[in-house]
């Protein structure tokens, strides 16, 4: 699969986030150079999680809190989600999960 080939909007996010799938995510990731580490497919599952159970992605406060509460307390800050996203964590994690541009994010 291209790039090309996915239905993306102005941003680069997925316009139907029920076609997403880890290849998808590899792509969009690798075409951002970036490669995905287990942390980053850890915090990609979490926010796909809160999406598909609030229809919204989570601001940073809340996806810290999640974090805390689902993963660990090592990864459940700022400084080290800013290390596996450095544009953004909320809306690059939220693009390679498939999902539409964060509201709050600019």
């Amino acid at each position: 699969m291209e790039i090309t080939q996915l239905d993306l909007d102005d941003n680069g996010h997925m316009k139907d986030y029920s076609l997403w799938n880890k290849e998808i995510a590899t792509l969009l990731a690798e075409n951002d150079g970036f490669i995905l580490s287990k942390d980053h497919w850890l915090i990609i599952a979490l926010v796909r999680d809160i999406y598909l159970q609030t229809e919204t992605t989570p601001p940073m406060r809340l996806l810290i809190k999640a974090i805390k509460l689902n993963l660990s307390e090592e990864m459940a800050n700022s400084r080290f989600l800013y290390r596996l996203f450095p544009d953004g964590p909320v809306r690059l994690s939220s693009k390679y999960a498939g999902l539409p541009k964060p509201k709050h994010c600019m």
